[in-house]
């Protein structure tokens, strides 16, 4: 690893000069805003430059909601971090400048459901420049009502509150655009990737006009091209968050008025009354203006390599949840025999919710000329979270297992020898499509529906 100088860390952006450190020999800039928050349900605004930025601590993230009453699966342990609005910051871990050859960029988007998560929770992504040569970025956006409540319907002075989440999501990648050179980066070749509502938020920017150009390869982990609701969903959503608020607020200006920790409330609200709360992105004729897949169909994004991952048993998630929620999500989708055993129950929600998605996005880019890739994960990492916090997942490659395996170390401590080996294969699909354009295996045909599978211990199978 190179020696740096106090002026490496040193980089002049958009938003000011930022002031970095070195992470473990790895320069690293935090906290680094790439928009502003200036009025709550409202699209976000550039920064000003006001100086020189002290990029040496993680910025505020979006406030946190519970995907539950209870403590919920996915528990965020905020630590230092501080939540608030105005919540645009980045990340960037960086190899350093090379003049003569500029680094591949990777934008990870978090998964939470769009109610927690942020740029610094659960990952480590130190690695992808220490180990892999590229420059990697993780960013905070909005998330829950903040980034995703539509006020439009209700009062038109709130039409420009569709889609904030997106939106922000744009910002960043204009911010990419515009400066990520001076970290090394080529803003030519830039991989978006992403986890579960990550993931799906990567494959709805595939249907964004405004992203179109900002980024160059993509890799949706356990996400899909199909999360977009309606505008008409979106505005019975807003009617259901409204009527929860009780006194509260009874107009979308009284929610703008409210302080956070009342939006958290109303949300609390929604749970307790059995009303399911998902913040989704909606269709709204401009920034969505059409189901992603059918922008994908149209030839869109035909210029950009999409990578699609599954694990082998994504629908394992829901029985660690517990039998109410399992039983929930399986009567939703009407994925089959009510009779049938939990086993296949699991099976059928794993091909109705996750696989058959993935294949209509990797058939769509196909019909339209790009090219995409299928892959499958079949192992169970040691040291992913589900191993140590809920020991009767510990064997199974449940929903999100693999991001154990691809932001381990594999040249560190962590697990065992064979999850640094698996963790190897899925860093290397990544890394690959990131800097060749393509993973090491066939591209996804209707004459050969290639699936690449990651196996134990340290096999790789393709179907």
């Amino acid at each position: 690893m190179r020696e740096f100088t106090e002026r490496d860390l040193v980089v002049g952006t958009t938003s000011g000069p930022v002031h970095g450190f070195l992470d473990r020999g790895v320069p690293n800039w935090r906290g680094v805003p790439y928009a502003r928050v200036e009025r709550r349900f409202r699209p976000a605004v550039p920064v000003e430059p006001d100086g020189p930025i002290e990029a040496t601590a993680w910025g505020p993230v979006s406030w946190q909601l519970p995907i539950k009453v209870s403590r919920g699966l996915y528990h965020l342990p905020l630590g230092d971090l501080v939540e608030n609005e105005d919540c645009l910051n980045l990340n960037v871990w960086s190899p350093g400048p090379r003049p003569d050859e500029p680094l591949p960029v990777l934008v990870w988007f978090h998964g939470g459901s769009r109610v927690n998560g942020s740029a610094s929770s659960w990952i480590d992504p130190w690695h992808f420049a220490a180990r892999h040569g590229a420059v990697v970025i993780t960013a905070n956006y909005r998330l829950g009502p903040w980034g995703c409540l539509y006020l439009g319907g209700h009062d038109p002075d709130f039409a420009e509150s569709a889609n904030l989440e997106a939106l922000d999501q744009v910002m960043l990648l204009r911010w990419i655009r515009d400066n990520i050179a001076g970290f090394g980066g080529d803003p030519s070749n830039v991989t978006l990737f992403g986890m579960s509502s990550g993931g799906s938020d990567v494959a709805t920017l595939l249907g964004t006009p405004a992203a179109y150009g900002l980024f160059h390869r993509a890799a949706i982990y356990s996400g899909n091209a199909e999360v977009p609701t309606s505008e008409e969903a979106a505005v019975r959503f807003t009617d259901e968050f409204l009527a929860a608020a009780g006194p509260l607020a009874k107009s979308p200006e009284d929610l703008t008025r409210l302080p956070n920790v009342g939006l958290r409330h109303i949300h609390g609200k929604l749970l307790e009354r059995g009303i399911p709360v998902r913040y989704r992105p909606f269709i709204d004729g401009t920034v969505i203006p059409r189901p992603p897949l059918e922008s994908v169909l149209a030839g869109g994004i035909a210029d950009v390599p999409v990578m699609v991952s599954v694990t082998s048993d994504e629908a394992g998630i829901y029985v660690a949840m517990g039998e109410a929620v399992f039983d929930r999500v399986y009567n939703a989708i009407a994925t089959g025999d009510s009779s049938a055993d939990l086993d296949e129950k699991t099976r059928l929600l794993t091909e109705k919710r996750y696989w058959a998605p993935a294949n209509r996005l990797v058939r769509t880019a196909h019909q339209a000329g790009g090219k995409a890739w299928l892959q499958k994960f079949c192992y169970a990492p040691t040291n992913s979270n589900f191993a140590s916090e809920f020991p009767s997942m510990a064997d199974r490659p449940v929903h999100g297992t693999d991001m154990a395996s691809l932001f381990v170390d594999t040249e560190g401590s962590d697990g065992t020898e064979t999850d640094r080996l698996i963790g190897q294969q899925v860093q290397n699909a990544l890394i690959s499509l990131a800097r060749e354009g393509r993973p090491s295996w066939p591209t996804w045909t209707p004459q050969t529906p290639v699936t690449h599978e990651i196996t134990a211990p340290s096999a790789v199978v393709v179907r």
